[in-house]
């Protein structure tokens, strides 16, 4: 056992030995125990660098007397028991833990009962709990441990002392009486012979003296503390950060507004589908937050007037928009949705090209490497 606690009401000291072990279930990455040295009740645990999902076990082993609480040996009484906490599942990030539980009681079962109920020695309570010190690259765990007897011992004496009060009696006409042999010896034997005696039998007094007091510090509360030190954190360097992004081309049917069933004209595959595969894509490349903006753009072909043509590529650009605000709810300002209508250059009016019905979805991004 690593330190002697004494319980003076019971006239013996408990064994108390404490370590604490850190890292995964399968192996244990740091450990540190409560030497009897110049600081027993303070010890540092160093935590591992880097990452993990780790548990922090506190185990408290304790020796119980061979005695009887009142200086007797009695080698029966001797037994130790075994009493810990676990913090679960401490998530590691950096060298930084994160606990998911602060505060457990310290639990455990006696090896031999039959010692422990002729035992007046007890483990009573214990609890280990998280706190913060002055220092944030040392956060503390705290140990607490009742030892020794719950019971009220109370010491009782009683002495008593009887008087008896002597009787002293003066008799007259004590003593053989003889036959006169003449005057003067009759007159002799007649006077009465005095007798000076002792008996008992007078009065009696019974003089009781005791007292009763009830003996203290039938148990100690012990605390130790457990500090841990942060593991050593990467070095900070400045992320890349990588602009990217993609296109995307959704065709329309000739005046369509919407996109409906109109299959993709070379695929043969259908359209909507299409763009949620790769919206989707893009947000499981980037995340959603880091797809910086979204730019919509309509057409349409050459076929009718310019005018009509102007409000069937604006139409086709919000309807886009529409779509994809609705089922992926991202950002898309109302200014990146734009048309232009059937192209500007040169050609023949009555060309209808798929290639120019078309939406042009322009997806922004950033990649992060740190």
């Amino acid at each position: 056992m690593s330190q002697l606690i004494n319980i003076p009401g019971l006239k013996a000291p408990i064994g108390v030995g404490i370590f604490a072990t850190y890292g995964s279930s399968t192996k244990s990455r740091a450990a540190a125990d409560f030497m009897d040295d110049a600081d027993p009740y303070d010890a540092l645990l160093k935590l591992p660098p880097g990452d993990l999902i780790a548990d922090l076990k506190v185990v408290a082993i304790l020796g119980f007397p061979p005695s009887n609480g009142e200086g007797g040996f009695v080698p029966g009484n001797v037994y130790f028991q075994t009493v810990s906490a676990v913090f679960p599942k401490i998530t590691q990030r950096d060298g930084v833990p994160t606990f998911s539980v602060t505060e457990k009681m310290l639990q455990g079962e006696p090896s031999n009962s039959n010692a422990e109920a002729r035992s007046p020695f007890r483990f009573i309570d214990g609890k280990a709990w998280l706190t913060a010190t002055q220092n944030p690259m040392f956060p503390a765990i705290k140990i607490s441990m009742v030892l020794g007897s719950a019971d009220v011992v109370v010491d009782t004496w009683e002495s008593s002392k009887t008087n008896v009060d002597p009787t002293w009696k003066f008799e007259l006409g004590a003593g053989e009486k003889k036959a006169a042999a003449g005057v003067i010896d009759k007159i002799i034997d007649w006077i009465p012979k005095p007798s000076l005696g002792y008996e008992r039998g007078g009065s009696t007094s019974t003089t009781t003296k005791g007292g009763s007091r009830t003996r203290g510090q039938l148990y100690q509360t012990k605390e130790w503390t457990l500090l841990l030190e942060l593991g050593e954190r990467r070095k900070v360097r400045t992320p890349t950060v990588y602009k990217e992004g993609r296109i995307l081309f959704i065709y329309f049917d000739t005046n369509a507004k919407e996109i409906g069933k109109y299959l993709h004209p070379q695929k043969k595959a259908d359209q909507v589908k299409g763009l949620m595969r790769d919206i989707e894509e893009l947000i499981d490349k980037y995340s959603a937050e880091h797809i910086t903006g979204i730019h919509i753009r309509g057409y349409a072909s050459r076929l009718g007037d310019t005018n009509p043509n102007l409000e069937l590529s604006k139409a086709r650009a919000r309807h886009v928009a529409e779509k994809i605000k609705d089922v992926y709810h991202l950002q898309i300002d109302d200014e990146k949705v734009t048309h232009r209508g059937e192209p500007v250059t040169e050609g023949n009016d009555k060309d209808n090209s798929w290639k120019d019905r078309a939406v042009i979805v322009t997806v922004d991004a950033e990649r992060i490497v740190p």
